[in-house]
């Protein structure tokens, strides 16, 4: 039998009754739960399974990114909102938020639901898991998270230089000399609460980037994870200004860098967010990781150091069987935005 608890507080005992991963253990989901309270925050449970999930309101309003020459989906797609059910830490789509020792019936898990939603979107790697007992899922791909494979010979930021043709070589080489003058601070919980303002700028800029506008992430969260020596933070001045950050989390052999924010504007003439795609390779080379996950937007840029696609599918159901068909010409012509795979490590 399942059960399911919206407070944290409730489950923290049992939850850990059985070994978790670390993205979703109490300590970890704490820092969502505590410092993001505009979203439901779903904890299903039973004697070997644990999930998390949100409900959330979801804006369509950049569905267009998704659409090609179809101009009447755009235009109505722009002031459609729906409540979610995402089976999922929204906040981190492409890392199960979940673990179960045999298939999850999902008709079961949905029956300890009381609150509404009118969609459901379920992440292929936990659809696969799923005894899924009814019909009209679609499945549809969504933006690309990018991975950069660290290689065995890279023993230093040099030795990765020297992998590198010489044309994303030199590219990689004048980022950094045109950011030299940046001084590049590690931020503690109460630099975090004292520059929450301009964090919050910065993250939203590169948010409004990306093709859905999914629940709004609190980045005071970065206070709660640095706090409990969870999370690295980076904050990035030019004269004695704020004008990027970056976040690095470690797990087993890979480091993640998802949560980034810079000034878009600025970014423009000064490779800001270049010069935070090096400092991630230098991080993820001097703690001998195998993998530096550098999560979904911009694909093409992060392309051009090394970096690549691992494809993205999400299941989609619209619980409303009239709205389903209304707005099935629409969602069944989603697709993700073209770009060119760059390749610039000579073995590549």
């Amino acid at each position: 039998m399942i059960k399911l608890s919206t407070k944290i507080e409730n489950i923290e005992k049992e939850w850990e009754k059985i070994q978790v991963p670390f993205f979703i253990s109490i300590k970890f989901l704490k820092g969502y739960y505590k410092k993001n309270q505009k979203i439901k925050h779903l904890f299903f449970m039973n004697e070997k399974m644990r999930l998390y999930a949100h409900i959330f309101n979801l804006t369509f309003s950049k569905t267009e990114n998704y659409l090609k020459n179809n101009f009447f989906a755009s235009f109505f797609l722009r002031y459609v909102n729906f409540d979610v059910l995402y089976l999922t830490n929204s906040f981190i789509t492409n890392i199960p938020s979940f673990i179960s020792d045999k298939l999850i019936s999902l008709r079961q898990l949905l029956n300890t639901i009381e609150d509404k939603y009118s969609i459901i979107v379920i992440p292929d790697f936990l659809y696969k898991k799923m005894q899924v007992e009814d019909k009209y899922y679609t499945k549809i791909e969504v933006e690309e998270e990018m991975v950069l494979d660290i290689h065995n010979n890279w023993h230093s930021f040099e030795d990765y230089i020297s992998d590198l043709r010489k044309k994303y070589r030199n590219k990689v080489k004048k980022i950094v000399r045109l950011t030299n003058q940046l001084e590049i601070r590690v931020l503690d919980a109460k630099n975090i609460d004292d520059y929450y303002i301009e964090m919050q700028n910065l993250f939203n800029q590169v948010v409004q980037s990306s093709s859905f506008m999914g629940p709004e992430f609190n980045v005071n969260s970065f206070a709660f994870f640095v706090k409990k020596d969870l999370m690295k933070v980076n904050g990035y001045f030019l004269n004695n200004k704020l004008i990027a950050f970056s976040s690095e989390i470690i797990d087993d052999k890979i480091l993640y860098s998802y949560y980034v924010g810079f000034d878009k504007k600025l970014n423009k003439t000064f490779p800001i967010y270049g010069r935070i795609l090096i400092d991630n390779i230098v991080n993820a080379i001097a703690l001998k990781k195998d993998k530096l996950i550098l999560g979904r937007t911009a694909n093409e840029y992060k392309s051009n150091f090394g970096a690549y696609p691992n494809k993205s599918y999400v299941y989609l159901k619209i619980r409303n069987k009239y709205l389903r068909i209304l707005l099935w010409p629409i969602y069944s012509k989603l697709s993700i935005k073209k770009w060119q795979q760059r390749h610039p490590l000579k073995n590549n």
